[in-house]
């Protein structure tokens, strides 16, 4: 009571804020949509208003639903899918649109990424984190074969990676590093692993940065079974395969994997004929990069090993409801249905696919901003 206070102070009494209540489906009569059934405290209410604005996000919380609209060039869906995103965003108001006669367009073109991980402290089913994958770890399948044939890297082609990787059709992909590499490249998404961040604590990040975040590595390793460290790496792989007995790793192939990269980096840096060595160099060349990312050398001797077990996870749509340029949702001709508009990532974060099949992080929020501006303004 007191928050609606408050914001009926701040907006002049023109909000009205309904809490603990879940849209269901639209409401349409004589060719408009004119509200919403929704469901508050278990109750069936109506909801109705001279326009509809459909702002639910976009349906990467239900897997059944990513599986269905699944990439057809990416090969069947994995197993092991996690979900990043939230169970609430079920797509049900996309499927509400499509029963009126609107359009969703896109769907398939998700944007997911490579390594997640389950989380050790789960809100509900397949409950995952999304890592912020260390460029300097050799990418291994559950063989302990590099996955090419271009490397696997974070911050070059996040659709490419996640393709490659799902058409193994193996459950999981493996990171190989070591703890110089962990604790100055690793990072998960979200508040609760980015204190210093959301603490305003610019001190503690910038330590961070500069020495490493040893306390999320510690972090990781004493809560999530996805993380193993050992002293070497035949220590590393038994007990990899301890925990792993379904795809146990080829001691012999990850062994090679690893010692021949090692080895070419105790070359001269002239001899380096590495793709994934070559990028981390350009890398380093823009400053904010060559703080999180390490220069290189070998794996083996340079602190103990660590591997992390990686699945696919779900995160934002940029497909969704087809609108024009003013938000308006688009019927089967292309013409508008009265009453009714989509906006952010329900929309695809602008139409029904502004971004295309890939986008550059931090463009997500501009897109939201942008349509739902927009479509006010137009209202």
């Amino acid at each position: 009571k007191q928050l609606v206070t408050q914001l009926d102070k701040y907006e002049g009494n023109l909000l009205n804020y309904q809490f603990e209540t879940k849209a269901q489906t639209l409401i349409k009569t004589d060719n408009r949509v004119v509200g919403c059934k929704a469901l508050h405290l278990q109750q069936e209410i109506e909801c109705y208003a001279d326009n509809i604005v459909i702002a639910s996000g976009g349906f990467t919380g239900n897997l059944e639903k990513v599986t269905q609209h699944w990439p057809e060039d990416w090969g069947e869906p994995q197993t092991g899918l996690l979900n990043g995103t939230h169970p609430s965003n079920d797509g049900k108001m996309h499927d509400s649109v499509e029963l009126l006669g609107g359009q969703t367009t896109n769907m398939h073109n998700m944007w997911n990424y490579a390594a997640g991980i389950v989380n050790p402290n789960p809100d509900f089913d397949n409950h995952g984190l999304s890592l912020i994958p260390c460029r300097s770890a050799l990418w291994v399948d559950h063989k302990g074969e590099r996955i090419g044939p271009e490397p696997l890297i974070t911050g070059f082609d996040t659709r490419h990676m996640c393709r490659q990787i799902n058409r193994l059709q193996i459950p999981h992909s493996w990171q190989i590093l070591n703890w110089r590499i962990a604790i100055k490249e690793l990072a998960v998404s979200g508040c609760e692993h980015n204190q210093a961040i959301r603490d305003r604590k610019p001190l503690t990040m910038l330590k961070n940065v500069l020495f490493g975040n040893k306390t999320l590595v510690n972090q990781m390793l004493t809560e999530s079974d996805n993380f193993i460290i050992a002293d070497d790496l035949q220590q590393l792989i038994k007990k990899i395969n301890l925990k792993e007995s379904t795809y146990p790793i080829s001691t012999k192939l990850l062994t090679t994997t690893v010692n021949n990269f090692d080895a070419m980096l105790k070359m001269h840096k002239k001899f380096w004929n590495d793709d994934q060595i070559r990028r981390i160099l350009s890398i380093r060349n823009w400053h904010t990069d060559r703080l999180r990312t390490c220069y290189p050398k070998p794996l083996q001797g340079n602190g103990p090993m660590l591997a992390i077990k990686l699945n696919l996870i779900t995160r934002k749509c940029l497909g969704g409801i087809k609108t024009d340029l003013n938000g308006r949702v688009l019927d089967n001709t292309n013409k508008p249905l009265a009453g009714l508009y989509a906006i952010g990532e329900a929309a695809g974060f602008g139409g029904g696919g502004a971004n295309g099949k890939r986008s550059l992080e931090g463009t997500f929020l501009s897109g939201c901003i942008l349509t739902a501006r927009r479509t006010a303004q137009y209202i």
